[in-house]
């Protein structure tokens, strides 16, 4: 039952009483070194800081000075050794003088305060740096030859089935062998750097050990070459790689694999930046990192010879093996190639040199990860948590993402949740995780149970709560969705997630000014980013030598030749390019399309006067004070300015956004006392600024539409302008509108976010009957997400990347509808009459999936 609302005046009146007798009593309890460093913000002009920054400069000083006074001892130590106490270590009795201090102070800030250079000096660096122009990347090297499956000398090769063998027989010899295919490595699939010195990778991978803070870095492999007629024995190259997906539950495993790239790069001469050399590999070493017991294990196998394993901590100490410390490195290693497996391939910051292959090819995979998972679950904190959570929790962190993603690939929702129950026996709080696990398998009136006693046992769940409304909110029940939200907030406030939720309650029953209020409230994390995989050290592009795979080819997907993106890159608008909304993360990310969810319902002009009602403006503030209402552009009256200046945008403006509702507001409530509004945070009045960018932006993109509309023009932009305005128009929650971007994207060049925003917006909307009569046929619509699937899974391979989730579920859902008949043979003609590989990639998937019994049989 929702209760009355109270009245505004009265509520704020007893709110600022209770405020004021608790500022009295906070400041009563302020510890003096706090009261101490707000006098010397003070005085330094300081005016405007989060509380938790005096308490943490108190703990960088106490630490400091303790690191500083440990060094001094040893400094003084050693200025005045006394030889009676030579074997008593730590005992010190000469008193600590000024120059010991000195010093120990001068030896670290040699370290650990570095100088910043000049800007005249990295800027006269930088445009020596940037004169020097790019060196072309071929689309092609060396001879064409057919794919390598063809040839008699390849391995993967495969006899024909017997006539007399049955259907099924065929199908499980051909799942056998697609298996055995997808963990195979050819040359071309073989990305190298590389090395100035041999064994150079590794030692710096050794160096940062003691730094690693989260799931550490990719698995990597250190091949050290000869030339194989060389008269000397010794390596003269040293290359090496990245990895993920690959079994490491045992050295012999880890062992075989690199036998297996040996064998591949010794067999027959490697295209080598341009030319042919016959390359023999005389070391191979497999590197892996273990968050749990933070630790890298090493397996190192010499040609000929044995087998090293070498397991190094964090200080570079060797430490011994066992099966526990061997289960850790699996499952991290799993861990990382799930919660990175679909990163966005477009950013330019990604790893390259890297090969990703499917961690569950076979069942044994996921059920050994199901057993670590439910060994270490309790350790799984020590894996870090998602960029939108404050800390890791026993119910929210990397192993449970991890968990999570892998029972929605394979289907396994029976085993995870017997594990979730003998877990919960232990830990009621992660309750929640069955109740997700049965909403997955489409259990919901299991799943509506569960939570249901969750909540009976305990009213303070907040993640059994957030589950609620959420679920609520996605049946359109908001009634029962804003009391749940509600108290999901009360319950757990440090959380993003259920104040989200309550914003979008707002949102949808129309409450725009609540929303407001409650997102100026969310709790943000301003200190963590999303976990990627990242280089140990930053690599030269002439030192990288990224093959082209030719075993699967598709024309301009795989010889997308990127001088020409570069030059796209080089022509497109810096307005286009360089809008700061694009760039948002975590948290700020998701309060923005809360944001921009109120601006589409409202419109612009409309969510201003909401946002001038509930949050004090600059002009009010200096209003009261009996000053003049100042032109600053950071403000809302900057923002309505710059808009009357931009007088060439205002006739069309009006008409690209949409028409807002009269304001529900009385002209005196309008102009209230500013003393009962509240100030908006910094970082949401920076998201508007923002938001007024990116609609700036589309407004104009919409007139410009309308023009070449109205004269019957084609439009026409280059395949990036298409994309980046595609961008902006699903940020502003256009997505009919950035589906139409995408697809002209697409008709100049291929793209691959282009092909994979469109593949979203397609398998979001392919279940909708009234879409599919309206807009397009159903037929068509299956072809053309085949088309893009198909496209995304080359593009993938391309760039030596053999897994990803969201593919492989998108195909799953395609089959499952359309037949798997009709998709085999609708890729044999468009895609593979030229003995193009693609027939045999698509396979690889739908082998997969038939290991997990996740395609339904044809009638």
């Amino acid at each position: 039952m929702v209760e009355p609302r109270p009245e505004v005046k009265s509520a704020s009146n007893n709110s600022k009483a209770k405020s004021d007798s608790s500022q009295d009593k906070k400041s009563e309890d302020v510890p003096r070194d706090v009261r101490l460093l707000r006098l010397i913000f003070a005085t330094q002009g300081i005016q405007n800081y989060e509380d938790h920054v005096p308490l943490q400069l108190m703990d960088f000083a106490y630490r400091y000075t303790s690191e500083i006074l440990k060094d001094a001892v040893i400094y003084n130590d050693h200025a005045h050794p006394n030889i009676s106490n030579a074997g008593n270590a730590g005992v010190h009795h000469t008193q600590l003088s000024n120059e010991d201090v000195r010093l120990a102070i001068a030896a670290r800030t040699n370290y650990q305060f570095q100088p910043v250079p000049p800007k005249k000096m990295l800027m006269k660096l930088a445009a020596e740096r940037n004169q020097k122009p790019l060196p072309p990347v071929m689309p092609m090297w060396g001879i064409r030859l057919p794919p390598e499956k063809y040839c008699l000398t390849a391995k993967d090769w495969r006899l024909d089935e017997e006539d007399s063998d049955s259907g099924d027989t065929k199908r499980q010899r051909k799942g056998e062998s697609i298996n055995f295919r997808m963990t195979s490595v050819t040359q071309g699939s073989i990305p190298e750097v590389v090395e100035k010195t041999i064994g150079e990778s590794l030692e710096q991978r050794t160096a940062i050990l003691g730094n690693i803070s989260d799931l550490g870095p990719p698995d990597m492999v250190h091949l050290a070459k000869m030339v194989s007629n060389s008269s000397t024995k010794k390596p003269t190259t040293g290359t090496f790689f990245y990895y993920t997906g690959t079994d490491v539950s045992n050295s012999a495993t880890i062992a075989a694999l690199l036998h297996s790239i040996a064998d591949i790069i010794d067999e027959k001469p490697q295209l080598w930046f341009g030319k042919h050399k016959s390359w023999k590999v005389c070391e191979a070493t497999y590197c892996t990192y273990d968050a749990f017991s933070e630790i890298d294990a090493r397996v190192k196998v010499n040609f000929p010879g044995g087998v090293e394993l070498r397991v190094l901590d964090s200080e570079g100490n060797e430490i011994a093996s066992t099966d526990r410390l061997w289960l850790e490195i699996y499952v991290c290693a799993i861990v990382r190639a799930l919660i990175t497996a679909d990163n966005d391939s477009s950013d330019f910051s990604s790893v390259v040199e890297i090969r990703k292959v499917n961690p569950l090819l076979t069942k044994d995979q996921t059920k050994l990860f199901f057993e670590g998972f439910e060994k270490l679950f309790f350790e799984g904190t020590k894996l870090g948590c998602s960029e939108k959570l404050q800390v890791a929790t026993n119910g929210n962190n990397n192993l449970v993402d991890a968990f999570l993603a892998c029972v929605g690939l394979t289907g396994e929702f029976d085993e995870a949740i017997a594990i979730i129950q003998r877990l919960r026996s232990i830990d009621p709080s992660i309750g929640f995780l069955e109740a997700k696990i049965n909403l997955m398998a489409d259990e919901e009136v299991r799943a509506v149970k569960i939570m249901h006693d969750i909540v009976d046992a305990n009213p303070l769940d907040g993640e059994a709560l957030s589950l609620q409304a959420e679920f609520c909110i996605e049946k359109k029940r908001l009634d029962l969705a804003l009391p749940l939200a509600t108290k999901a907030m009360n319950s757990a406030p440090w959380y993003f997630k259920p104040w989200s939720l309550l914003v979008k309650t707002y949102i949808r029953t129309g409450e725009y000014e609540k929303a407001l209020l409650t997102l100026n409230s969310c709790p943000m994390v301003t200190h963590k980013d999303k976990y990627i995989l990242k280089r140990i050290n930053n690599p030269k592009p002439e030192d990288m030598h990224l093959p082209l795979p030719v075993d699967v080819t598709l024309d301009k997907v795989s010889t997308l030749n990127s001088v020409d993106v570069a030059i796209e890159h080089n022509r497109v608008d810096p307005t286009l390019m360089g809008l700061p909304a694009a760039s948002l993360k975590s948290t700020f990310a998701e309060a923005y399309n809360l944001l921009t969810e109120i601006v589409h319902k409202t419109g612009w002009e409309m969510l201003l006067k909401y946002r001038t009602h509930v949050f004090v403006m600059e002009g009010e503030f200096k209003g009261a004070k009996g000053e003049e209402k100042t032109d600053k552009p950071d403000g809302v009256e900057g923002i309505k300015k710059i808009d009357k200046l931009n007088s060439s945008t205002e006739n069309y403006k009006r008409k690209a956004l949409p028409e807002t509702p009269e304001s529900p507001q009385s002209e005196k409530s309008e102009k209230s006392d500013y003393k009962n509004k509240q100030l908006c945070e910094r970082w949401l009045d920076n998201l508007f600024m923002l938001l007024y960018d990116d609609l700036r932006v589309y407004t104009m993109y919409k007139a410009e539409k309308m023009h070449f509309e109205a004269q019957k023009v084609e439009m026409k932009k280059t395949t990036l302008e298409w994309e980046l305005t595609g961008l902006v128009a699903q940020r502003l929650g256009h997505k009919e509108e950035a589906a139409s971007c995408f697809k002209r994207g697409l008709d100049t060049r291929f793209s691959p976010r282009c092909t994979s925003q469109l593949l979203k917006y397609y398998l979001e909307h392919h279940s909708s009957v009234e879409h599919a009569s309206k807009n397009e046929p159903a037929n068509d619509l299956h072809d053309k997400i085949l088309e893009l699937t198909v496209n995304l899974l080359v593009w993938n391979h391309r760039w030596y990347c053999g897994f990803s989730p969201e593919l492989i579920l998108s195909l799953k859902d395609l089959v499952n509808e359309v037949g798997r008949v009709k998709i085999e043979s609708e890729v044999k003609v468009q895609f593979d009459d030229k003995n193009t590989g693609i027939y045999d990639l698509v396979l690889d998937n739908l082998s997969f999936l038939d290991t997990y019994g996740l395609i339904e049989k044809e009638e």
